[in-house]
Parts: structure tokens; sequence; C-alpha cells
């Protein structure tokens, strides 16, 4: 089962500017980890998968452990072709920025 790891495409429905996901010691220190994140919050994924990846449309959109879960080749894959209710992604993000979010994802477990 693959589970959805970009944005929906959807808005949040309110005004306000979206929080970023909530950041460790580990990420907060990782300027790829801080970019990655910014990307996550920039492209709505939090529409999805929630500020703290707990998933806000379902248990597959629950990202907080994926990295457990999924191994980094199954992350950048769903994220380039999307699939199972999750939208495409190769077509509006760079290689580099899908390899950023494939590691910083594959670092939740």
């Amino acid at each position: 089962m693959m589970l959805a790891l970009a944005a929906c495409g959807g808005t949040s429905g309110g005004s306000a500017t979206p929080k970023a996901p909530a950041a460790t010691a580990a990420s907060e220190s990782n300027p790829a980890y801080v970019k990655a994140q910014e990307l996550f919050t920039a492209n709505k994924c939090i529409s999805c998968h929630g500020v703290d990846l707990e998933g806000k449309v379902g248990v597959k959109t629950n990202l907080q452990k994926v990295g457990s879960k999924l191994s980094s080749e199954q992350i950048a894959n769903q994220i380039k072709n999307g699939g199972g209710g999750m939208p495409v992604y190769k077509t509006k993000l760079s290689e580099e920025e899908i390899g950023l979010l494939t590691d910083w994802l594959s670092s939740k477990k």
C-alpha cells in the first residue's frame, strides 16, 4: 500500500498563512530538511498531510513514520507519479526538490 506523500493541491480554506511542519532538533540543524519543510508548506502538502504530518484525509496521508514503511525509492516514486488520490508532482517540482522531500520524509521513522 502506497502512502500519499505530497500536496493534494487544495487550500486550507482560510486566509491565514499555513504554518510550517513541526521541526525536530535534527531537522532544525539540517539546511536541506529546512528547505524540504518549506517546499512541503509552499506546495500545500499540509492540506492533506497536516502540519505535523499526522494526515488530514485518512490514515494513508499520515507521514509521521513513512521512512520506516517505504524506501527512499518508493517515496520519490510516489511524489513524482502520485496515485491513490495524490497528484503527480514530477512536472511541478524539480528533481532536486523531489530529492530534498524524499530525504526529509525518509528520515521520518
